[in-house]
C-alpha cells in the first residue's frame, strides 16, 4: 500500500478511529491524527517506534513476532495502553495483515479506538443491573411488569411469597394480572387512573392469595411508553398493608364498641325506660356485627321463667307472645333460674345455644346466646343466629361480653332508680296524706275551739253576770273576784280565737287567700315592729282551696322564721299568678344564715316542711341566703297538676272518712 499517496493519506487522516501501519519488523510507518489524540504521541514521535512501545504487550497471535502462525484478518481484541501522559486507557484493536504477491508478510494494519468511556458505561450498566436485580429480588414488596394486555412479563419472588404461590413460574402461568386481585374491578379502576395520568400512587387494593384469602395492598404503578409515546406495558410495586389494616380494623372495632356503649349510656341517662335501653343496645349490636336477627330475654327469678323483652328481624306476622327459648343444655337453664346462683365476674362468659320456637315449629331458629350479668347473677341473655356468629373474631366476642356486662349494670341501675322512685312516690303520697290530715285536724280543732269552747266560755260569762247581780253591791271582795274571773275568761276567749285563727282562719275558707293573708299580716305588723309589704298579682278568681291553704302555710312559715331568727326590719311577700305556675316570693333584710351549716339555734323544720309541700305539688323550691345578706325564698307551684289533684282528692276522701268516723 502506498501510504505516501496524498489521496490515501487524506482518507486515513479523516478517519475517526485510530489507524496505525507497521512494516514486517514491527516499525511504525504511519500514525493518523485519531491515533495521536488517543495515545498522546505525535506522528513524528511514533515514526520508527516499535508497536510494543504503544501497546506495551504483544499477544501470541502477533504475525510479526510469530511468523509460523496462519495469517488471519479482522482479529479484534481489547488492550490496555498507557498514553504518553501516563494515563491508562482501554482500546479495542482490529488487526489486518498486509501480504505481498507471494503471501509473505509485508506489514500489519492496526485500527483501534478508545473504549474507556464505553467500558465505564458498560460497567455502570452492569452494576446498575446488579443493584436493580438485587433490589428486585430481595425487596419484601411485590414488583411486577406486565404487558398492555395484562400478561405478567416479570415478577419478583416477594410477589410469589406474599400471594402464597410456589414460585414466580406459577404467576407467569396466570392469563392476566387481574387474577391476583380479589376483585378484577380493582385492577380496572387502577389501570384507568394510570392510563389517564401516567401513574398511580398509594392506591389501596385487595389482592387475592392462591387460596382465595384477601391481602390488603397499597399499589403504585406507571406506564411503559414506546418511542411514539404509546403505552406498551405497566410496572408496579405493592406493599402489604394487611397488618396496618388489621390494626385499623381493631381500632375501628374499639371505636364502635365505645360508640355502642356510649349510645346505650346516653339512652339510659335520657330515659329510664328499660325497654328503650334494651332496644337501643340490640339495634346497635345488630348493625355493628351485621346480624339479621336479634333478641334479648331477661330472667324473672320470682316466676322462674324467661321473658322476651325485644325481638328484631323476624316477620311481623310472627306472634311474639308465643315465642319460647328452648335450651340445649337443661342444667344451664336450671342454673339460670336458680335464685341464689352467683357467677365469678368475667369480661365474657362462654356462649350457649337455644332454639327459638313459636306455634309454627317449622320456623324454629337456633341462636347463639351471650350472657347478661347483674351483680354476679345471671339476669338475661342476648341471642343471635348461630350461623352468623361463626365468623365472629375475638374482638367481636369481647364486644358482646362488654355489652352484656354493661347491660347488666344498666338493668341494676334502672331497677334501683325505679325502687327509689317508687319509694319517693310512696313518701310523697304519705306526706301528702300527712299534711292533709294535719289540715283537717287543724280545721276540726279550730272549729271545736270556736264553736264548743267559745260557746262554753260565753255561757260561763253569762252565768257570772247572773251571779254578779245576786251578790250585794257592798260585797267588794266577791265583786272584784267576779270581775277578775270575767277578765280572765275574756282573755282566754281572745287567745282561743287567735289560736283558732292560726290553726285555720275562717277568712281563708270564706273569702279566700288574699283577705286571709291581708288580715294575718296586718295583725302581725301591729303586734311587732316589722314593716311588711304584701301584694298579690293576677288573681281574678279564687284558685284551688288546697293550693290556697299551701300558700297560706308558706306565708306563715316564712314570716314566722323572719320574726324569730332574722332580726329584720322589713319583710316582703309577693304571690304572682302567671302561666304555667304560681310564683311565691318571700324576702327579708335580716342577718341571713349559712344554709350549709347545721345551726342548732335555727331549726330547719319550717324550711323542710315548705320543701316537702312544694315537692308534693310538683313545684320548685329555691333558697338564697348568706350571713349578712338577708333571706329570699322562691317557690313555683304548677297551675295544672291533674295527677296530683287526683292524689289530693283521694287523700281528702280518705281522711274525711276518718274524720267522720271519729266525730260519729
Amino acid at each position: 500500500m502506498d501510504i505516501h499517496n496524498k489521496s490515501v493519506t487524506d482518507i486515513f487522516n479523516t478517519l475517526s478511529d485510530a489507524f496505525m501501519i507497521m512494516d514486517a519488523t514491527g516499525k511504525i510507518n504511519y500514525f493518523n491524527p485519531a491515533a495521536e489524540r488517543i495515545t498522546g504521541y505525535t506522528k513524528v514521535e511514533t515514526t520508527g517506534m516499535e508497536c510494543t512501545d504503544i501497546f506495551q504487550t504483544c499477544d501470541l497471535n502477533c504475525p510479526i513476532n510469530n511468523r509460523d502462525i496462519a495469517h488471519k484478518n479482522g482479529i479484534t481484541r481489547e488492550l490496555e495502553i498507557t498514553r504518553q501522559d501516563g494515563k491508562k486507557i482501554l482500546v479495542e484493536c482490529t488487526r489486518n495483515v498486509l501480504l505481498d504477491s507471494d503471501g509473505c508478510l509485508q506489514g500489519v494494519v492496526e485500527v483501534f479506538k478508545n473504549i474507556s468511556q464505553i467500558k465505564c458505561l458498560e460497567n455502570n450498566l452492569i452494576y446498575s443491573e446488579f443493584k436493580y436485580r438485587r433490589l428486585f429480588e430481595t425487596t419484601k414488596d411485590m414488583i411486577f411488569i406486565i404487558s398492555k394486555e395484562g400478561i405478567i412479563i416479570e415478577a419478583n419472588q416477594a410477589m410469589a411469597d406474599l400471594l402464597d404461590y410456589k414460585d414466580k413460574e406459577e404467576l407467569y402461568l396466570l392469563s392476566n394480572i387481574e387474577h391476583v386481585f380479589i376483585d378484577p374491578i380493582h385492577w380496572h379502576v387502577c389501570k384507568k387512573h394510570i392510563d389517564l395520568n401516567g401513574f398511580v400512587q398509594d392506591f389501596e387494593v385487595g389482592f387475592k392469595k392462591k387460596d382465595g384469602t384477601r391481602l390488603h395492598g397499597c399499589l403504585s404503578a406507571n406506564t411503559f411508553l414506546d418511542d411514539h409515546e404509546n403505552i406498551v406495558g405497566y410496572e408496579g410495586i405493592a406493599k402489604d398493608i394487611t397488618p396496618r389494616m388489621d390494626s385499623f380494623r381493631r381500632l375501628y372495632k374499639h371505636h364502635q364498641e365505645l360508640l355502642l356503649l356510649n349510645t346505650v349510656s346516653l339512652t339510659m341517662n335520657s330515659s329510664q325506660n328499660l325497654k328503650e335501653v334494651l332496644n337501643t343496645a340490640l339495634d346497635e349490636a345488630m348493625k355493628l356485627l351485621n346480624f339479621s336477627i336479634g333478641t334479648i330475654f331477661l330472667i324473672n327469678h320470682d316466676q322462674d321463667r324467661f321473658e322476651l323483652q325485644t325481638l328484631k328481624g323476624l316477620p311481623e306476622q310472627v306472634n311474639k307472645t308465643m315465642i319460647k327459648p328452648i335450651f340445649h343444655d337443661i342444667q344451664l337453664m336450671e342454673f339460670f333460674l336458680g335464685k341464689d346462683n352467683c357467677l365469678t365476674p368475667k369480661s365474657i362468659f362462654p356462649s350457649f345455644k337455644i332454639t327459638l320456637e313459636n306455634a309454627d315449629k317449622r320456623r324454629s331458629i337456633i341462636l347463639s346466646c351471650f350472657l347478661i350479668t347483674e351483680k354476679g347473677r345471671p339476669s338475661g341473655f342476648m341471642a343471635f343466629p348461630l350461623s352468623e356468629t361463626h365468623d365472629l373474631v375475638l374482638e367481636d366476642f369481647n364486644l358482646l361480653g362488654s355489652l352484656g356486662n354493661f347491660l347488666g349494670g344498666s338493668i341494676a341501675n334502672i331497677k334501683l332508680i325505679r325502687t327509689v322512685q317508687k319509694h319517693r312516690e310512696e313518701l310523697k303520697h304519705l306526706t301528702a296524706r300527712l299534711f292533709q290530715s294535719q289540715e283537717i285536724e287543724c280545721k276540726r280543732i279550730a272549729r271545736e275551739l270556736h264553736d264548743e269552747t267559745g260557746s262554753a266560755l260565753i255561757g260561763i260569762n253569762f252565768n257570772l253576770e247572773a251571779v254578779e247581780k245576786i251578790i250585794p253591791s257592798d260585797d267588794l271582795v266577791m265583786n272584784n273576784m267576779i270581775r277578775n274571773i270575767k277578765q280572765q275568761i275574756n282573755d282566754t276567749y281572745l287567745e282561743m280565737r287567735r289560736i283558732s285563727h292560726l290553726l285555720h282562719p275562717a277568712l281563708l275558707t270564706d273569702l279566700g287567700l288574699e283577705p286571709a293573708l291581708d288580715s294575718y299580716l296586718n295583725q302581725t305588723a301591729r303586734q311587732s315592729s316589722l314593716n311588711i309589704d304584701f301584694k298579690m298579682i293576677g288573681f281574678t278568681d279564687r284558685i284551688n282551696p288546697d293550693i290556697e291553704t299551701v300558700l297560706y302555710r308558706f306565708s306563715q312559715e316564712a314570716l314566722s322564721n323572719t320574726i324569730k331568727y332574722a332580726r329584720a326590719s322589713f319583710f316582703k311577700l309577693s304571690i304572682i299568678k302567671g302561666y304555667p305556675s304560681i310564683i311565691f316570693v318571700a324576702e327579708d333584710d335580716g342577718i341571713g344564715f349559712d344554709p350549709n351549716q347545721n345551726n342548732q339555734e335555727r331549726p330547719s323544720l319550717g324550711l323542710l316542711s315548705m320543701r316537702e309541700r312544694t315537692a308534693i305539688w310538683g313545684g320548685k323550691f329555691s333558697l338564697r341566703t348568706g350571713k349578712g345578706m338577708g333571706t329570699r325564698i322562691r317557690i313555683e307551684i304548677p297551675i295544672k297538676t291533674s295527677g296530683l289533684s287526683i292524689l289530693k282528692e283521694e287523700s281528702s276522701n280518705f281522711l274525711q272518712e276518718i274524720y267522720e268516723t271519729k266525730t260519729h
